[in-house]
């Protein structure tokens, strides 16, 4: 993701080697605003999953809280359907399997008796 943003300043070099800026606050509330996916899949999403309580202190609002939660549920519902689908789908296919084993077997049967009887007419 590329961000445009006027750095009115240069503190310096943290720790990591990272730098450590001064930014217009109004500058980088519209270059997020240019981007509202990436807050959502860099930032929520990755609290959400590996820091839910800290998530849910800093969404203080119920109704969102509620919004976040009913969303995550219908997610995991989803894949818990397309997961069941998976296992019957295998569970069928198993089952044609099986049974176009039997049929073969029935036929070489039948095929055997016929030949050991010569063919009744």
């Amino acid at each position: 993701m590329e961000l445009h943003l006027k750095i009115n300043d240069v503190v310096g070099m943290d720790e990591q080697k990272r730098h450590i800026l001064r930014v217009d606050s109004e500058s980088l509330t519209s270059a997020l605003m240019e981007h509202p996916g990436w807050v959502e899949q860099q930032l929520v999403k990755d609290l959400l999953m590996k820091r839910p309580k800290l998530m849910s202190e800093i969404i203080n609002d119920p109704d969102v809280r509620n919004t976040i939660y009913m969303q995550e549920k219908a997610r995991r519902d989803a894949k818990g359907e397309k997961r069941e689908r998976h296992r019957l789908f295998e569970i069928e296919r198993q089952r044609r399997e099986d049974q176009h084993k039997a049929s073969i077997a029935t036929r070489k049967a039948l095929d055997f008796y016929h030949d050991i009887l010569g063919g009744v007419e």
